[in-house]
């Protein structure tokens, strides 16, 4: 059976920020933090939910609330406040299926259910449209809200901005693993001139000056460069410089794009792994991304906010380089 993400951390196969471990438990930082301070606390032992505890699990359990404890005091937010909770299941939000805990704090949760008692006493439960209206509308909020944290492929309320760098020559010629690649290396051809007659070799002439004969000698070829990872270095680059990679570096390619553009056409042998999906795409990422190639992705072109989405959880896993081709799938048909 294919570990999960959270046991291949355990097992130190990808990294994470580990903020405590025992022989039991062991706590990391959210990558999708949701709070300030936002840390699961995981079990170990492979444990799916809630649902599959039983009366060998209370030691453990009761530990995790020890750990949630202490971490609260060591972040500061004992007194102020914090929250400890588990999902469980697709209608709970679990969306790794290993037990785990959210410790949340840092800043004002708000309640867990805006459902509240109404009508008692001879009072109106509404005092007004108005206010009848207002209500709905900060229910319609906290639901949306609430549904959007829970969600894996939840929408970010604040748009997020990404440090664009261009990739320059130098940053794209230490992967170009061909010499024809470049000018400098490139050995023309000698030209002939037709119905030339070929003179006939003589005895003397085999005997050639050693000087010649080195002269003579082809260029030694050029080694091919070893691949140099770059963790988290993602820079964009040009349908040329795309082109160049392509076709003489060992690269990986992904189509950030919905599953149905893929479908109705993509570049090359590129994999699918949809840009808003990119978070809770990550378990596939980290077990079909090589670490040993340069990473390529595109999506449609021009702000390439999804090629972004994926790169930015490849980076934040060690992955690099990673080149975005801002021409995207518009560029390479209008050329192809």
């Amino acid at each position: 059976m294919e570990k999960n993400i959270f046991q291949r951390i355990i097992d130190r196969e990808i990294p994470a920020t580990i903020e405590y471990e025992d022989d039991e438990i062991i706590a990391i930082r959210d990558i999708a933090p949701s709070a300030p301070i936002h840390v699961l606390i995981i079990p170990k032992r492979a444990i799916t939910s809630i649902n599959s505890t039983d009366e060998s699990d209370v030691e453990t359990i009761g530990r995790v609330f020890l750990v949630a404890r202490d971490l609260a005091k060591s972040f500061g937010i004992s007194e102020s406040g914090y929250r400890v909770v588990t999902n469980i299941n697709s209608d709970g939000g679990q969306t790794v299926p290993h037990l785990h805990f959210h410790l949340l704090g840092g800043q004002p949760l708000g309640r867990m259910n805006s459902t509240h008692a109404s009508g008692h006493g001879t009072g109106s439960p509404y005092r007004g449209t108005l206010r009848e209206a207002g209500i709905l509308i900060l229910c319609a909020i906290g639901l949306a809200i609430g549904f959007n944290m829970m969600n894996s492929k939840s929408i970010s309320w604040v748009k997020k901005e990404y440090d664009k760098v261009t990739a320059t020559s130098n940053d794209l010629n230490k992967y170009l693993t061909s010499p024809a690649n470049s000018p400098s290396t490139t050995t023309p051809s000698t030209p002939t001139t037709p119905n030339t007659a070929v003179p006939v070799e003589s005895e003397d002439s085999k005997k050639t000056d050693p000087a010649t004969t080195a002269a003579a000698k082809p260029a030694p070829v050029q080694e091919k460069p070893s691949f140099v990872a770059e963790p988290g270095v993602v820079k964009e680059i040009t349908y040329d410089q795309f082109s160049r990679l392509m076709a003489s570096a060992p690269y990986y390619l992904i189509d950030a794009r919905g599953a149905e553009k893929y479908a109705e056409g993509h570049i090359g042998n590129a994999t699918n792994f949809y840009g808003a999906e990119a978070q809770a795409r990550i378990p596939d990422m980290l077990a079909n991304v090589p670490r040993d190639r340069v990473i390529l992705i595109y999506c449609d072109g021009g702000e390439c906010e999804l090629s972004h989405h994926v790169a930015d959880v490849l980076k934040q896993f060690g992955y690099g380089p990673i080149f975005i081709f801002t021409g995207g799938w518009a560029e390479w048909k209008t050329k192809h």
